[in-house]
């Protein structure tokens, strides 16, 4: 069995900034073309940033990387209370993006509408620079802890 790890903010295609970029530019190109899998696909990848978050996070507290919803859940509440963020900041913009882009778009064919789909997106984007900077305020974990 291999050790599961999660993405890095410093590796280029494993990103969650990156990720997203690649999510609202996908979700304006598939909006300007009326291209209704393009913006599920666009969705899912907003989805996929914001759970990435959780993975970094997980990674770089010394926790185990979470395998569902809930897990990164309480690693995202973990680190806003470790690094005294207001609670919820990153906690509600994963639960909108698992239940909003995740589940009802690009599982339940339901999506937002276009300027909601780039908000939420716009809002994991903005999720990952405040994850980063929270992350880089926390004191350095010492190998073997």
């Amino acid at each position: 069995m291999t050790k599961r790890k999660a993405a890095s903010f410093g590796a280029i295609t494993d990103d969650p900034t990156h990720i997203v970029n690649v999510a609202i530019r996908e979700a304006e190109q598939a909006i300007r073309a009326r291209d209704g899998l393009g913006i599920r696909q666009a969705a899912n990848k907003g989805w996929l940033a914001a759970a990435s978050v959780a993975d970094v996070a997980a990674e770089k507290m010394g926790q185990k990387i979470p395998h569902g919803a809930k897990g990164r859940l309480e690693v995202l509440n973990d680190l806003e209370r470790a690094a005294r963020l207001r609670r919820g900041s990153l906690t509600a913009t994963y639960g909108t993006a698992r239940d909003i882009l995740h589940g009802g778009c690009f599982h339940g064919d339901v999506c937002p509408s276009s300027s909601e789909l780039l908000g939420h997106l716009d809002a994991i984007k903005e999720m990952t620079v405040e994850a980063k900077r929270a992350l880089s305020k926390l004191p350095k974990r010492k190998k073997g802890c």
